[in-house]
């Protein structure tokens, strides 16, 4: 097997394919920030126009949401997982945030 891959150009491919699921939590809270940033511009448009308690309260939602992410970005920087266990886990979560926060934004800019 191990010559297959040599054979073909892949010799490379396996230890970048780990090094990206290693980071990938780390992007996936990015791009978390990027829908956070867009609602939290979303919301506070409403907010100028309504200012209503509902509309306040989903300000707030959109800032703490961005600063839980804002850490654990930071958090990931500095402490890169060591095992693919230890990137898949918060991926998940973080993966299920991301579908969660783009389909709230969708529904939000309707």
């Amino acid at each position: 097997m191990l010559m297959e891959i040599n054979f073909f150009g892949f010799s490379n491919l396996i230890p970048t394919l780990i090094a990206l699921v290693k980071t990938s939590a780390l992007i996936t809270s990015i791009a978390n920030i990027v829908l956070l940033i867009g609602m939290l511009y979303v919301y506070m448009e409403r907010y100028l126009k309504v200012k209503s308690k509902f509309t306040t309260t989903l300000v707030l939602f959109a800032l703490l949401f961005l600063v839980q992410n804002i850490l654990f970005s930071v958090y990931f920087v500095f402490n890169l997982p060591e095992t693919i266990i230890n990137a898949v886990i918060p991926l998940i979560f973080l993966g299920l945030e991301f579908t969660a926060l783009a389909l709230l934004l969708m529904i939000t800019r309707d």
